[in-house]
């Protein structure tokens, strides 16, 4: 006997173009939209927070918060780049 996989995706009811529109068909899936951007976002603050803590461990002697605070643009950059390595990182997870 096979397993059943639900997906929450395909538990919800779908709008569908030919029968007009449809309040409560939006309101479901606009809410589920919601909640989903709002565990994606905590998923994705928690993520650069470990990732900022690992990159500090890794550059020892730099304090990149004290550079920043200077307005040593260097250091932005690179702190910048490595932000965005990290968010492609979890995009790419999250598109999976």
């Amino acid at each position: 006997m096979p397993a059943t996989h639900i997906v929450l995706g395909q538990t919800l009811p779908p709008i569908q173009p030919d029968t007009g529109f449809d309040l409560v068909n939006f309101l479901i899936n606009a809410g589920a939209a919601l909640l989903w951007s709002a565990v994606a976002a905590m998923i994705f603050s928690l993520v650069i927070i470990v990732a900022m803590r690992i990159f500090h461990s890794l550059t020892p002697g730099v304090d990149e918060m004290e550079e920043l605070k200077k307005g040593n643009v260097a250091v932005a950059l690179v702190m910048v780049g490595f932000i965005l390595a990290v968010s492609a990182v979890v995009v790419a997870v999250l598109l999976k």
